[in-house]
């Protein structure tokens, strides 16, 4: 597993970028890097709560149907900036069209998007450079009492 920080190797980037492999495993061993990050930061649970089913919906999405990068991994990143948490997943997959889908109550699958639409206050797909889904979550600066 490679870890970077993405704007340089100071001590105030606000960001982390995990380079896992293609497997349904990386979506946990993320999920908990995350919430410790953001557990250490002060985030009350409830945030952490939702930050964690954000990321772990995205992954969980490019592992299912996207592609490994050339090096056999996918890229899962999040920046703390402000008041805004975004959380990226990158695979070499490729789509032309990403939308939460309609469901109903007999749906087994396909509330990975509708969740993220919820939980999030935006969400975009870019196809630049392979797949890369991002959501951004914004906090309302309740932290935990130390």
């Amino acid at each position: 597993m490679a870890t970077s920080h993405a704007s340089g190797s100071t001590d105030d980037d606000p960001c982390t970028t995990l380079s896992l492999p293609f497997d349904t495993l990386s979506v946990r061993v993320a999920r908990k890097r995350l919430a410790a990050e953001l557990a250490d930061l002060g985030f009350r649970q409830t945030f952490v709560d939702d930050a964690e089913l954000v990321l772990a919906e995205l992954a969980a999405n490019g592992i299912d149907h996207g592609r490994p990068n050339a090096r056999g991994e996918i890229d899962i990143s999040w920046c703390v900036e402000g008041d805004l948490v975004r959380i990226s997943v990158c695979d070499s997959g490729e789509a032309t069209h990403l939308k939460a889908m309609e469901f109903n109550d007999h749906s087994l699958r396909g509330r990975g998007l509708a969740i993220v639409e919820h939980l999030c206050d935006s969400w975009e797909v870019q196809t630049d450079d392979g797949l890369r889904v991002t959501a951004e979550l914004r906090h309302d600066h309740t932290f935990q009492s130390a």
